[in-house]
């Protein structure tokens, strides 16, 4: 096993606008480095995706809890899930609500986790582990797991409204990456909250849970999206033009 260096400062966070705050996870490699995206409402607050879970959010950003936010689960990946349990209450899409109480195997170990997944890396080389540093001098590689979610979630439909107090976010059902994968719309500010259902690189449709032809159904409605800036599951916001030009191109390469 590789000797892994510790870091203090797991978690860097940068503004994405006055009541945006992207928080980044730079030890992960790119497969499982995804974004969470802090909101910050008049009368509560949202963070969009909760990371790997490998360090502690309460822990290293106690201030991203002060009011009690909401954790809304774009789809319960381990990237993207592996905080939800540190959370009060917790959103995620009906279809996937039970993956929060019983969440599936999960792995630092590449190859392990690539064969969990189901994602097929034939001709890619990759490193042995999913990340470079620690956070604590105790921590086993071999001991991680995605936690269980204790209370029941709060399930989330086609068109649910999440009210911040002075914006709210409209749910929308994004299957094709996972069964149960949601994008959340600001639809005064034409924000996009997109997980992993679009975002720049090729886009995962062959792993366990995928399916190919709700994916393209999926594309062909974000091409009706009025949506001025994407803000991503992985990689950098981009505006609405490239979204539809990401999704034309899968839609022509799959349907």
């Amino acid at each position: 096993m590789p000797q892994l260096p510790i870091t203090t400062r797991w978690f860097v966070t940068e503004p994405a606008d006055d009541q945006v705050i992207r928080i980044t996870e730079p030890h992960l490699h790119a497969l499982v480095a995804a974004n969470l995206w802090w909101i910050r409402g008049a009368a509560r607050d949202v963070v969009i995706d909760t990371g790997l879970g490998v360090a502690s959010l309460r822990r290293h950003l106690p201030d991203l809890f002060a009011h009690d936010p909401l954790a809304l689960i774009t789809h319960t990946h381990l990237d993207h899930v592996g905080g939800a349990h540190e959370f009060r209450e917790v959103g995620v899409h009906a279809s996937e609500a039970d993956a929060l109480r019983h969440p599936a195997p999960a792995s630092l170990y590449t190859t392990t986790e690539l064969d969990l997944l189901g994602i097929d890396v034939t001709g890619f080389t990759f490193p042995e582990l999913l990340l470079d540093a620690v956070p604590v001098d105790d921590f086993e590689l071999a001991a991680y797991g995605v936690r269980p979610v204790l209370t029941p979630p709060r399930r989330l439909h086609e068109g649910d409204l999440i009210d911040l107090g002075d914006r709210t976010l409209r749910a929308l059902h994004a299957p094709g990456h996972s069964p149960g994968s949601m994008i959340l719309l600001d639809e005064t500010a034409r924000v996009l909250y997109a997980g992993d259902v679009i975002y720049e690189g090729g886009l995962l449709d062959e792993m366990h849970g995928a399916d190919i032809p709700a994916y393209v159904a999926t594309m062909r409605r974000l091409l009706d999206l009025e949506v001025a800036e994407v803000r991503a599951g992985h990689g950098d916001p981009f505006g609405g033009a490239r979204m539809r030009e990401i999704a034309a191109d899968y839609i022509r390469y799959r349907a």
